[in-house]
């Protein structure tokens, strides 16, 4: 992905490059009953916009995926996870995602701040995290299974955080493959989704996920919380995000302590503005019902952007 910087607010847009829209796009088959992590999600250029909302009590049953249209298209990826469209009085819709874990320290507390605030969020796993008998791995799998067992989803973030499209072919199916086996491993269940580290993959990749059935899934807002820890600082650009475009799939981290505090004041400000924090499901649901009126997430960012100056004229 091309690097997106999206206001503080005094507001600068620099405006991502105009995928076309290819790819495999499938519904799951039905089941048959039913700074210690090496590098991250984003390279220090990109920034990208997601929102969290809250969903009401009581808290409702974990959403199948079976039943949701999902995509193997890196472009579509990224303009499916802008949301649904929205207008003045449309309901601003937030899913939370968490990359790079799990971690045995602070995992736990970030589950905590969920199930605190009843929202069902995403996590995408580094498998090799999960794997053998020292004490982290260990701790490790008891997260995970303590993830799963609060009704989050769990996807695939590769086996060793690589990024993709320098890897060749076999490294490919084997990041993707091996993540995948760690999982099911751990918790007993296949993953359904994968996340590329840095948000990166190729036609080789896509076609890859799509003979495994695996539903691409990227973000729209972030922290920055792998790049930096200043907790005011992650805190402020995602209020101006979410602010920005009305909703969003956020990314964040769920390895670091300053992005628990920064969770923790964010939940408590999606409360507040009354956004609809909603699992994932739910929200590609809300997005299928009321797609985006765009063929990219360029021509979104424009108008978004248009619209924003003449709503914000300088003073």
């Amino acid at each position: 992905m091309q690097a997106r910087a999206l206001l503080t607010f005094g507001f600068a847009v620099v405006l991502g490059s105009a995928a076309s829209i290819a790819g495999a796009s499938f519904r799951h088959p039905p089941k048959a009953a039913p700074k210690a992590v090496e590098r991250h999600d984003t390279p220090p250029t990109m920034v990208d916009v997601v929102v969290a909302a809250r969903t009401p009590d009581p808290l409702p049953v974990p959403g199948e995926m079976s039943d949701i249209e999902l995509t193997t298209s890196r472009s579509r990826a990224w303009l499916i996870a802008e949301g649904p469209a929205r207008d003045v009085v449309a309901t601003r819709f937030v899913t939370l995602t968490f990359d790079d874990g799990p971690d045995p320290e602070t995992t736990s507390s970030v589950l905590h701040l969920l199930d605190k605030h009843h929202v069902r969020a995403t996590f995408f796993f580094i498998g090799r995290y999960l794997d053998g008998n020292k004490r982290h791995p260990v701790a490790a799998r008891k997260a995970a299974c303590d993830i799963q067992s609060a009704g989050h989803i769990i996807g695939s973030h590769t086996h060793d955080h690589d990024l993709l499209t320098t890897d060749t072919h076999t490294q490919v199916l084997d990041q993707i493959d091996e993540g995948i086996a760690s999982i099911e491993r751990a918790t007993g269940k296949r993953p359904e989704l994968f996340r590329p580290p840095y948000g990166q993959i190729d036609a080789f990749g896509e076609q890859a996920l799509a003979e495994r059935h695996l539903g691409l899934v990227l973000w729209s807002v972030e922290a920055g919380d792998m790049q930096q820890d200043d907790e005011n600082a992650m805190f402020s650009h995602l209020v101006a995000q979410l602010d920005f475009s009305s909703g969003g799939l956020v990314l964040l981290h769920d390895v670091k302590w300053p992005t628990v505090h920064v969770l923790a004041r964010l939940l408590d400000w999606l409360d507040a503005k009354k956004y609809a924090v909603v699992d994932l499901p739910t929200y590609f649901r809300e997005t299928a019902s009321r797609p985006q009126p765009y063929a990219t997430r360029k021509a979104l960012e424009e108008a978004r952007a248009s619209a924003w100056r003449a709503s914000h004229p300088p003073t």
